[in-house]
């Protein structure tokens, strides 16, 4: 049959595509490419003991198609009915259709392409068939440029030389923009497996939305050897299904939307997709025609997806200890059989999420404020280096042929998760920082290899609970709690019953999959919006660190202050301002849920039921002992979770998006924000508000003339506060010594002996799940995704992590510190 045959011939002639000369005619005009535009072979082979029996790995295998005649002209298996094809969003940029011809190719051989749409003129192309060996050849075309989105899109290819003259045709094509979303199994996680999958399977089947996406599905698993790349799919097997559900799946060509072909795509990647729909549909702007291509594979490490020998200066990437690595089976061979199929087709932009499987191979080392144990740029080192490694051998293979995918085209990323470190908790902050190539925020600087790029945080998007969920069916009512009230099947829909069959979204492998693809489908929308399509008015990141001042002992600082007051009640403190960049905030601001508001407003917590006093003061510098000083290894100190933050009327929130908030009932956790003492110990500190006001909000709101100064000009509302960019934290610097356990701040014989504490450190989010910690059980009580307590106020994307050194200009009570980040960042 055909797909066998073709397997076996594509063995020879896949490379060739990278190789051939193409020669295009518009009426009397023509246009020669030359061969050295497109992409060559990099790389050595991979030794062959490498390889399954010298066989491709291909999971699941697509059934077999009616018996087809062997020789004939054929498009790649990426280019069926209703594909996307690439518009032009530069002026030149020319969409790329290829494939391969089956018998009687010589080197005069030529495939004729014939493209025709409604409502514009016919033109056809001449391509050049390079030839290899058996009567078998490659081919390949770059369309005429296309500036507007849509279209109704045929195209014909016929070979009147060869062995078998029929012509080819595919239909009903359009323009858009084609996004590859690759990474492991968190982006290969179906929508069956996302929270609020029914909405959309409901917006699809019975409110004819979202026809403006289109999906494309690289169903099997496959991993070549150098030299052996699937540089051309085969041909897909023609449409097939069981009577009850007519619908082809994913594995089989391009597909508009329905339930049956959504539910087997990649979540996150489709809601990026329907995200952008719906922030167009809430700006009164065009929906954006979208074609999606999913080429994912649950396991894989980054090494993996990045061909041999296209390493930037050709120099592989040291180990997270920059030493050399050793070296990695099947390196490069998903690219070779997951990317390469995509490489020569025009695409506009990449998301990738990945990293699971690499977070263990960052090096642990006991000394705090080390963030770079997950790698550097600095010394080309760990995942850092491969990051920036991906990018750039991506970008400068996608774009190798002139005038077809732009040279720095977007790149998306999302940072892991909480609760999917596979057991190396301890790393999973520094790793969120590396995913970023160090630089902490993207898009990275200028000669970077990161311009163009941006990042979804993750952290606070882990699964909101670990409860039953056998079936899907009427067990799965023990997430009635959370999900209930946000995304009910409707009757009509596949495998619909008033049993329950269907109603509730399970688990996949528990925490490690976590269900609220939609927010990072959102997230990975607006970032996209404002670094890939320049709409400046979008905010793309949460509040990222500027710099940070600790204020001199017991003075408290309040925004638009012109001098310092002072603290009271007999406790030794320091305040902290963490200034938050102006300029990504843009329009909107910094929005803080205090973690334990007072009266006033001013957030305050006793430590001493965490510290005992007496035992810190024997550790010295010893991180160790200092650690063992604490009451529990978890400090169960004072402290409320942020409250979850539910929909409001902005441009950039759309209706949907309160279904990954959960009602929950307050439980205890620790503040996301940490403060180091000694050089030793890290503890939570608590979170103040940013502008003067005890709920936080930065924006005036209700300004009047007062009464008592009637002369006065009023604010104006919603302009913003001072301190609209900044939080606050206090924290004590000094405990009570040579008490009882555990100390009290006035427990007698305590008020003259204390240890003073000199503080060294601040971090945010610093921790594998640092919105909801503690003791919290997610079996019992939800971690709400977007808890953590600081986020910009309209977009509500949450606060980027980050990690800084304190430096002090003395160690007095009069000095003042400020932030130091490790370079790359910046935050001085």
């Amino acid at each position: 049959n055909l797909i066998s045959k073709m397997a076996a011939a594509i063995t020879t002639t896949m490379l060739l595509i990278m190789g051939c000369v193409i020669t295009t005619s518009v009426a009397t005009s023509s246009h020669v490419i030359s061969g050295d535009e497109f992409l060559t072979d990099f790389s050595p082979k991979i030794p062959t003991s490498t390889r399954s029996n010298g066989q491709l790995w291909t999971y699941p295998k697509p059934p077999a198609p009616p018996p087809t005649p062997m020789t004939g002209t054929y498009f790649a298996g990426v280019f069926t009915d209703y594909a996307v094809l690439q518009q032009a969003r530069a002026t030149s940029t020319q969409a790329a259709v290829f494939g391969i011809v089956v018998g009687g190719v010589t080197s005069a051989t030529t495939v004729s392409v014939t493209v025709s749409e409604a409502g514009a003129s016919n033109y056809t192309l001449t391509a050049a068939v390079m030839a290899s060996g058996g009567g078998n050849g490659t081919w390949k075309a770059l369309l005429k440029p296309h500036p507007q989105q849509g279209g109704d899109v045929t195209v014909s290819i016929s070979c009147k030389q060869c062995s078998n003259t029929t012509a080819n045709t595919i239909q009903h094509l359009t323009y858009g923009d084609i996004w590859v979303c690759s990474g492991q199994s968190n982006m290969e996680l179906p929508m069956t497996h996302a929270l609020t999958q029914n909405r959309t399977y409901k917006a699809v089947d019975t409110m004819n939305m979202y026809k403006n996406i289109r999906t494309f599905k690289r169903g099997d698993h496959v991993m070549t050897d150098d030299g052996e790349e699937v540089w051309i799919l085969p041909p897909p097997p023609p449409p097939s299904g069981p009577k009850d559900q007519p619908v082809p799946t994913t594995y089989y060509g391009w597909q508009i939307p329905n339930s049956s072909t959504v539910q087997e795509f990649s979540a996150a990647c489709w809601f990026f997709a329907q995200e952008l729909t719906d922030i167009a549909a809430d700006r009164n702007e065009t929906a954006p025609i979208i074609g999606i291509v999913q080429s994912a594979w649950g396991g894989t490490q980054i090494e993996s997806w990045i061909k041999n020998g296209t390493y930037p200066d050709n120099k592989p990437c040291l180990n997270a200890s920059a030493l050399p690595a050793a070296p990695k089976m099947h390196a490069g061979g998903i690219f070779n059989g997951m990317t390469a199929p995509f490489i020569n087709y025009t695409i506009f932009g990449v998301l990738w999420y990945q990293g699971e499987n690499n977070v263990g191979e960052c090096r642990w080392t006991e000394v705090d404020g080390d963030v770079d144990q997950c790698g550097s740029v600095l010394n080309n080192s760990g995942y850092a280096c491969q990051t920036v490694a991906l990018v750039k051998s991506w970008r400068n293979q996608w774009s190798a042929v002139r005038d077809t995918t732009n040279a720095m085209f977007p790149f998306g990323i999302v940072s892991l998760a909480a609760g999917t470190s596979e057991g190396h908790s301890q790393a999973m902050a520094n790793f969120r920082l590396a995913q970023t190539a160090g630089y902490g925020v993207l898009p990275g600087p200028v000669g970077s290899g990161m311009e163009y790029t941006f990042i979804a945080q993750g952290y606070d998007a882990g699964d909101p609970g670990n409860r039953a969920q056998a079936g899907g069916g009427p067990r799965a009512m023990a997430d009635y709690p959370y999900q209930s009230y946000y995304d009910q099947p409707y009757p009509g829909r596949v495998g619909y019953s008033e049993a329950g069959m269907q109603t509730y979204t399970m688990q996949y492998m528990g925490g490690l999959h976590p269900r609220a693809k939609q927010t990072i489908g959102r997230r990975l929308a607006l970032a996209a919006l404002a670094v890939a399509y320049n709409q400046t008015d979008v905010p793309y990141t949460g509040p990222v660190l500027k710099n940070c001042t600790v204020w001199p002992e017991n003075k408290m600082c309040l925004p638009g202050m012109s001098t310092c007051g002072d603290f009271h009640g007999g406790i030794t403190q320091r305040q902290i301002t963490i200034n938050f960049d102006e300029d990504l905030l843009g329009p909107d601001a910094v929005r803080v849920w205090p973690t334990m508001p007072d009266s006033s407003g001013i957030a305050s917590v006793a430590l001493y039921d965490c510290i005992n006093g007496t035992c810190l003061e024997s550790c010295g510098s010893n991180r160790t002992c200092a650690f063992d000083c604490a009451i529990a290894k978890i400090p169960r100190c004072s402290g409320w979770p942020a409250t979850p933050i539910g929909p409001s009327n902005n441009g950039y929130n759309p209706t949907q998006y309160d279904a990954n908030h959960f009602h929950f009932r307050t439980g205890k956790s620790l503040s996301p924000l940490e403060v180091q003492f000694n050089n030793t110990l890290w503890m939570p500190a608590p979170i103040s508000f940013n502008a003067g006001f005890a709920d936080g909000d930065p924006f005036h709101k209700n300004c009047k003339i007062d009464p008592k100064d009637p002369t006065k000009k009023p604010c104006t509302n919603w302009t913003k506060m001072d301190g609209w960019s900044s939080l606050m934290a206090v924290v004590p610097v000094a405990l009570p010594v040579g008490c009882q356990d555990p100390c009290r701040p006035h427990q007698p014989g305590c008020v003259n002996c204390t240890h003073h504490l000199t503080i060294t450190g601040v971090r945010y989010a610093w921790t594998e799940s640092p919105c909801c910690g503690g003791n919290m059980d997610t079996s019992i009580l939800p971690c709400p995704v977007g808890s953590c307590p600081v986020s910009t106020y309209n977009s509500t994307l949450p606060a980027v992590p980050f990690s800084a050194r304190i430096v002090m200009n003395n160690e007095t009570s009069t000095g003042i510190g400020h932030c130091q980040c490790a370079p790359p960042q910046k935050c001085d």
